[in-house]
């Protein structure tokens, strides 16, 4: 979301709240373009400025995502123009 709308938005940190009473189950699911379809800011939030994020394919950006070599910056701040 954070690159679609060229920083204009930012998408929620995941929060869980442990019961010690009850027993949780999470399911993961992954939701998500096409592996080969291309991630950059809609060109309709970059008509009055400079994209702020790099375009990419979306299979590229799940590999960053996963990396571990985000230790100093985060996601986002690798990507940036």
């Amino acid at each position: 979301m954070t690159i679609l709308s060229n920083g204009k938005y930012k998408s929620v940190v995941h929060r869980a709240i442990v019961n010690n009473n009850e027993t949780r189950i999470s399911v993961g699911i992954a939701n998500g373009p096409a592996l080969e379809a291309v991630v950059s800011p809609a060109s309709k939030l970059v008509e009055s400025q400079s994209p702020t994020f790099v375009g990419m394919k979306y299979k590229d950006y799940m590999q960053v995502q996963q990396s571990n070599n985000l230790c100093v910056k985060s996601i986002m701040d690798s990507l940036r123009i």
